[in-house]
């Protein structure tokens, strides 16, 4: 068989239906076939003398090899595939591929043809670029200048006139132009302008070209989206068209010409038949997004291809899940900043609410210790008198004894130990005023307060003897009742002895109203319990009322109408401050008792400085 083509294999849609003509050949015939290809190289040769050379040289080298059959594609090669016929092989059917649908009116009808029409969908192209462009108004065409291009372009303007009309639309021809010049219109094409491209084979000056490249180009230089009529150039840019497969046609053209070869009758004086391929619409999914097309603007059956996924579509589930865990992962570490931030501020709202405790407690401690040490001023104010009186005896002793000396050492016969029982008396009494002395300057001393491991009988000893006189001059008896053996306390021991003092000063007050001799102050110590000392104090008086009980220990309340009402308070403050506590009872017909429990301290394990006075193991 021979084949007559109208351009050269190169091209990718001649070598496309070439390759599966071949095929669909091979498969009908069930084995190999001969099939001579003859590119007559129409689109870029021209001319009757090249015409007639082609005739003549094809006469010369079939003369001798008949062919089974003639195969032409292109009306302008159908033609000369004719007149071949015509010459060598009359008798031999002629199966040919026809882009004119009219041929078949042509006089004379030749015999024994049987063939396809090719068709291109203009107006379907056309209108699909209209849908997809619906703002469209103007329509640029680009082609090529040879003599076939130019008869498809009239059969373009004849069937596209109606739709321009209608629609409106500025038909801008860019035909007929050079290379250069078609590209240089084509970055310039004005706005709401859709191009169709169909072939660019020849410029005016007859310049071959190759109408993939050309395409290639074209596309990279154009401002306006395009549109094609062959699949070969898909791919390249164009957003779709009614494209025609070379692929396609070539398999029905070979399934037609096996049919005819096997002896099938053929309606040869029939019209063409139109090829299964025509208005076979097909969108390119990559140039719709380039231009920025809705898909929803694609017609329905429209074939979409090379609709990738986008990366979103194809890891939305991926990206989603890295979101969402980005999400989780803010929100836990925006939940820890704000937690790490709220504990801060919770820090540091209770550090400086510690410090300002701490500051309200030195102050409060501040105000203890000045209360306490006018509490002690104002004690030592009441024992004034009692403290001269007892000053005023060491001092006339002193007088007595000094006067006694000095007589002694007058006298003629002086007994020298007369003289020094004297002197020894005034020394002895010189110390007892110094002690006196000693007692009132510890207690107006006013000092940070130390912590001091103390005896409590000897604290209790010291402040009986300093209220010895005092209690002299009012009547009163002191019973002692001392432990024999207690554990030390720990503490400052003016603050422990003020609390004696006023504890003393006021069961001494409240048995101002009886006859003396039933004035008994009885002072005890004792051991409560383990880890424990007691103080108990308890006058002869007329006790304490049931319902005075709860607030004698109140800031500024007092039985006495000279009192300040603070001796107790301050009392009760100095005793928790080292740890105890302290409590009032009146027991029916007994006066009221007085009781201070302290934590005892080991002074084997505890690590305090130099007791002011060693601890006697009992008295």
């Amino acid at each position: 068989m021979l084949l007559l083509t109208p351009e050269d294999m190169a091209l990718p849609a001649m070598s496309m239906f070439v390759a599966t003509l071949r095929s669909a050949l091979w498969e009908a015939q069930d084995g190999p076939i001969t099939l001579d290809v003859e590119s007559l190289d129409l689109g870029w040769a021209r001319g009757p003398v090249y015409t007639q050379a082609l005739h003549t040289w094809y006469l010369a080298k079939y003369r001798e090899r008949r062919p089974d059959a003639l195969i032409a594609f292109r009306t302008d090669t159908i033609q000369l595939a004719l007149e071949l016929r015509q010459e060598l092989w009359p008798d031999i059917p002629l199966i040919v591929l026809s882009e004119d649908g009219q041929l078949w009116n042509h006089t004379p009808r030749p015999e024994r043809v049987a063939g396809l029409w090719l068709r291109y969908d203009w107006r379907a192209t056309v209108e699909l670029a209209l849908r997809l462009l619906p703002d469209t108004r103007r329509l640029a065409f680009v082609n090529g200048s040879s003599p076939w291009e130019q008869a498809q372009q009239e059969l373009l303007v004849r069937e596209l006139q109606p739709l321009l009309a209608h629609r409106g639309l500025e038909f801008i021809d860019l035909s007929q132009l050079p290379l250069a010049q078609m590209l240089e219109r084509a970055r310039t094409l004005p706005d709401h302008t859709a191009v169709l491209t169909y072939t660019f084979m020849t410029d005016p000056s007859g310049r071959p070209f190759v109408g993939r490249e050309i395409a290639r180009m074209f596309l990279a230089a154009s401002n306006r989206p395009s549109f094609a009529l062959h699949d070969t150039v898909m791919g390249l840019g164009f957003i779709g068209g009614a494209l025609v497969s070379y692929e396609a046609v070539g398999e029905q053209l070979g399934q037609l010409t096996a049919r005819v070869l096997g002896g099938a009758r053929e309606e040869f004086l029939q019209p063409l038949k139109p090829t299964s391929s025509d208005a076979r619409l097909t969108v390119d999914a990559r140039a719709l997004r380039r231009w920025g097309i809705p898909r929803e603007r694609v017609p329905a059956g429209v074939r979409l291809i090379f609709d990738e996924p986008t990366l979103w579509e194809r890891y939305r589930w991926w990206l989603l899940g890295a979101l969402t865990l980005s999400a989780l992962q803010a929100l836990v570490v925006g939940g820890l900043v704000v937690e790490r931030r709220r504990r801060m501020r919770a820090q540091a709202e209770l550090a400086e609410r510690q410090r300002l405790e701490k500051l309200a407690e030195q102050e409060a401690r501040r105000t203890l210790d000045q209360l306490a040490h006018m509490g002690r001023v104002a004690a030592l104010g009441e024992l004034a008198a009692s403290l001269a009186h007892e000053l005023n005896q060491p001092l006339a002793a002193i007088l007595s004894n000094a006067q006694a000396a000095r007589r002694l050492l007058d006298a003629p016969h002086t007994e020298l130990a007369e003289v020094r029982e004297a002197l020894g008396d005034i020394i002895s009494d010189d110390k007892r005023a110094g002690e006196v002395i000693h007692r009132m300057r510890a207690l107006l001393k006013r000092e940070e307060p130390r912590q001091e491991l103390h005896s409590l009988n000897d604290l209790v000893g010291e402040v009986a003897s300093l209220l010895a006189n005092d209690m002299h001059l009012r009547g009163a008896n002191l019973r002692l009742s001392l432990a024999p053996t207690l554990p030390g306390i720990l503490g400052d021991g003016i603050q422990l002895q003020q609390v004696m003092l006023n504890l003393l000063i006021n069961g001494l007050d409240a048995m101002t109203e009886l006859p003396e001799g039933q004035r008994e102050l009885r002072v005890g110590t004792a051991s409560p319990g383990p880890g424990q000392v007691e103080l108990s104090v308890q006058d002869s008086g007329g006790g304490i009322e049931p319902s005075r009980l709860a607030r004698i220990f109140e800031p500024f309340y007092s039985t006495k109408d000279h009192g300040l009402g603070m001796g107790l308070s301050i009392s009760r403050s100095i005793v928790e401050a080292h740890g105890g506590r302290l409590e009032a009872q009146s027991p029916p017909g007994q006066g009221a008792l007085l009781r201070c429990v302290f934590p005892s301290v080991d002074p084997e394990s505890a690590h305090v400085p130099t007791p002011r006075h060693a601890l006697p193991r009992g008295r």
